[in-house]
Formats: C-alpha cells, structure tokens, sequence
C-alpha cells in the first residue's frame, strides 16, 4: 500500500505539472481592446506586434493591442554571469512508473531498485553541486586573468606613450604578478555617491571611475534628488536626441550628458557589477503629474550575456511596468537593438518593430527609450511607454499617450 501511494503521489504530481504548463501559455483567443468606451482598457494595455500573416501595421491607427490584466510574476532565479558555452547544471528528477505491477511481482526487489534510485539521485545531487562551485571557481580564475591583462596593458600603453616609467622588478611584480583587487587605488571616484560622499553636493557632469585601471568616462550627477549621489544612465526631455540606435551605440553611450543621452551600457555593467544598487525611474507627463519606481535590486550583466538586466523588488507611486506580468516581465531579459535581436518575441525583432533599444520581452510593458512624441499620437505604441501609468489612451480621441520627461538614475544600495 505505500509503494502504491507512492506511485498515486507521482502520478498527481505530473497531472499538476502539466496543468500548469498549460496555464502559462498565453491564450491565443485572448479578446482585443476596443480602446473606446471600456474602462477596464485603461492602465492594462501591453503591446505586441501582430503576426506577419495577418499584414503590417500602416501606422494609422489599424493596429490594434492585446489586453491582459496584471498576473502574479513568477520571478526567476537570477542567474550569476556565465561565459558563453558554459552550462548551469539541471535538477535531477526521475518518477518511478508501473511500480505497482513490479510490486507485485517481488517486493523485495522492488524495495532493493528504491533504495539504489535513492542514491543514484542523492549522487547526481552531490555531483551537480561540485560542478556549480568549479563552475563558480572557473569564474573567478577568469575575472583574475581579465585583471592582470588590463594592468599589462596599461602598463604597455605608459610605455609606448613615452612616461617615465620605472621598469625594474617591483614594478613589473606590483603590476603584474601581485593579484589585483577591487581595493586598488582609483584615479577617480567610484561613482557619484562616492562624490557627493567627498561633500560635494552640486549636481552637474563629473569624471567617475568605476573599476580600477580602467579608462574612466564623464556622467551627470544628481546630488540633490532623494538624498542625491545618482548617477544619471538616461534623459529624455525634448526629443533632441533619436534613441532608436545601433547595439554600438547602445554599447558606448549617446547623446549630450547636459541634455538626452543614454551612458552606455558598458558603463552600466560597469556600475552596477559589483554589490547591491538601486535604480530609481521618474516620470513626467505633459499635464504636469510626476511619479516615480525604484527597484532595489538592479543590475546590468555583460555584453557575453546580452547586457541582460535585473531589476526587482518595486516600490514607489508609478507601478511596477517591469515586472508586469508573466509574459510581459522586463526583469532578467537581454537588452535588444535593432540590428541585434536577443528578446522573446519569436516572430520578429521588438526593438525594429518599435523604434528602440531596451530589455523587451514579448515585446513589452515598458519602454523608456521610445520615441519622443509630444503628448498624444497614433498608430503603434512607439513612445516613452509605462504600462502601469494612470493614463495610456485619451479617452475622447482613442490617441496613445507618451510622457515629457524621463530620467533613470542609479547608486549603490549601501548609500
């Protein structure tokens, strides 16, 4: 009777899997919006290209958007940065089926072959476990590596740029053969909370160094919002500046720091690499409301990973529109341009259908770099979007609605 409640338990439990499966695709039938006199449309709309079968958009209002209504998240692990062609190690699991029929054929053999599945898993549990942490290892053996090439070629760049370098052996032993830290004397100040740490408490452009014996970059520092110490990673204010750019561009940073300019997302990863930090959205619309989001856990990977993003634990007055959904999650997806295409919408590329580079899923919920239109407009939904915003449609012209201002700003959590 207990190897037969086993196997029942087994069974129930596949059942339950696959009925959750099924529970998280999306409904193809899912009704449309008629974005007219509904109320429910308000504040739940997401967008998503249509499929190429049924034709393109025209731009001119024909498109038309799916609703859903926010869903619990099931947020996922975050997963540490991994070079590519490595692998995280899968769960093990295995059901025993028939049971019953072995069972009763022999008892005893069937008590001998659950003791032998027992340790086959509790091995395979040990393994897995020993490859994570070698894996782990692996990962810090090559952010050493990375360390030590970096000071060759600063050391190499001094020589070759005629310094006055001592090149005797403690110099070549401190730059080399002596394993670098993190506690390695910076040039420049970390960041901006580190500046507004000095007792300086002017906003305006100052010279950061992130990582030690790398090329420092200038950024915009707000000293003075919520306690100030904010690095500045985005602006939007005028439309001066077309954010619909290359994965280069992306990659370097664009724009006036005084005016819009996104700062790079190596600059980003290099932020944001190391501890905790806080990214802190505020918005703008053209009535003069301001609101903002602040996730406290925030993070921009590498470029080996797509830049990918982490952004958790909300809190603030605009809605959490990264977080907004199951299919529309922003939170742990790689960032996407249009000529690089790394979200999950399998019949396109979201960042050319809309304009824009950003973390979109399938395709998005929230998307700060859009176009910048002034107010309202029509056709497809390629302005400065926030999915959880009090106000997405005018209600008496059926118009989208696009925001006046956005800044995204970050610091380390510590501060």
């Amino acid at each position: 009777m207990k190897l037969f409640s086993s196997f029942s338990k087994s069974f129930f439990l596949v059942v339950i899997f696959m009925v959750l499966q099924g529970s998280a695709i999306l409904n193809p039938d899912a009704p449309e919006c008629s974005l007219r006199d509904d109320p429910a449309c308000l504040g739940s709309l997401v967008a998503i290209p249509p499929p190429s079968s049924e034709g393109s958009c025209d731009g001119l209002g024909s498109c038309r958007l799916r609703v859903l209504m926010p869903e619990e998240l099931a947020v996922p692990e975050e997963v540490p940065d991994v070079p590519p062609g490595q692998q995280q190690p899968m769960e093990f699991k295995q059901l025993l089926r028939h049971a019953g029929d072995i069972h009763k054929q022999n008892p005893l053999r069937t008590r001998t072959l659950m003791e032998r599945l027992s340790l086959v898993e509790n091995r395979v549990s040990s393994m897995a476990s020993s490859l994570q942490k070698l894996q782990e290892e692996g990962r810090m053996d090559l952010n050493r590596l990375e360390e030590q090439l970096n000071s060759l070629t600063a050391l190499l760049l001094g020589i070759l740029s005629g310094c006055k370098l001592p090149c005797g052996e403690t110099v070549l032993k401190t730059s080399l053969l002596v394993e670098p830290s993190e506690k390695s004397e910076h040039t420049y100040p970390r960041d901006c909370a580190e500046i507004h740490k000095q007792g300086i408490q002017d906003s305006g452009i100052y010279t950061i160094q992130p990582i030690p014996l790398r090329q420092p970059f200038e950024a915009y520092c707000d000293m003075v919002t919520d306690g100030g110490g904010w690095t500045v990673i985005q602006r939007r204010q005028d439309g001066a500046v077309d954010f619909n750019c290359t994965w280069q561009e992306y990659r370097h940073g664009f724009g006036s720091l005084q005016g819009e300019h996104w700062l790079g997302n190596e600059h980003l990863h290099s932020l944001t690499r190391l501890g905790q930090h806080i990214l802190r959205i505020e918005l703008e619309d053209w009535h003069g409301v301001k609101r903002h989001a602040i996730y406290r856990r925030f993070k921009v990977a590498s470029e080996a990973n797509k830049y990918r993003l982490t952004a958790r634990e909300y809190q603030g007055s605009a809605g959490n529109a990264l977080g907004y959904s199951r299919n529309y999650n922003h939170d742990h997806k790689c960032f996407t341009t249009w000529d690089s295409d790394n979200d999950n919408y399998p019949m396109g590329n979201c960042g050319a259908y809309y304009g824009a580079g950003w973390w979109f899923d399938s395709c998005l919920a929230a998307n700060l770099n859009g176009k910048y239109h002034r107010g309202r407009y029509s056709g497809v939904t390629t302005g400065i979007y926030w999915g959880t915003w009090y106000i997405l449609i005018d209600k008496r012209t059926n118009q989208k609605y696009s925001f006046k201002k956005v800044e995204m700003k970050t610091r380390p959590l510590s501060f």
